[in-house]
């Protein structure tokens, strides 16, 4: 059973092609390869699709200054020293325990299973930490991470966005939805 101390250490993870990949918590120390992720690591449709604000050094300040904040869960994939998923979970003010989710994987790495691997950590810290589910925001036009979350077990529950984007929600007991 995984342990909010195993996040910590990481977790090796055995992808598609055979590659191993560390799968830790996101340190303080991370913020120049959280920064190369976003700025080399995506491309730019890649971007678009995980994000509607800029992936800047600005957006990684903020990220490092909450990397040991409770209410955030926020995940690393590393190939060595190199970034190449990222994947956080983050409770909302309105609604702390159906924290939001969000998901990012190098384009030199999608396809691979590390989507999946992240998102079931994420689903799992978030059960250690109490959480009834999770949500996400995901464009209707990205098939691929619909048809993941799907498979983990999220329901799309409405859009917004202007209706470009789907609402999906896990409900860790599924009698409660």
């Amino acid at each position: 059973m995984l342990t909010l101390l195993d996040l910590e250490l990481g977790i090796w993870v055995t992808l598609k092609n055979n590659e191993r990949v560390l799968i830790r918590r996101f340190r303080r120390t991370d913020g120049d390869a959280l920064y190369d992720f976003f700025i080399n690591g995506l491309s730019e449709q890649s971007k678009r699709l995980y994000s509607l604000q800029p992936l800047d050094w600005s957006l990684v300040q903020v990220v490092v200054s909450e990397a040991d904040a409770p209410q955030v869960l926020r995940l690393i994939a590393l190939r060595g020293e190199q970034i190449i998923g990222y994947a956080y979970w983050r409770q909302q003010l309105f609604n702390p325990k159906i924290p939001i989710v969000s998901i990012a994987v190098a384009d030199s790495h999608q396809g691979l299973g590390l989507g999946r691997a992240l998102m079931e950590l994420l689903i799992e810290g978030a059960q250690l930490k109490g959480m009834e589910g999770l949500e996400l925001h995901v464009f209707k036009h990205n098939h691929r991470a619909v048809t993941l979350y799907r498979k983990l077990g999220f329901k799309i529950v409405g859009d917004t966005d202007n209706g470009r984007q789907w609402i999906m929600m896990l409900w860790f007991d599924p009698y409660e939805r």
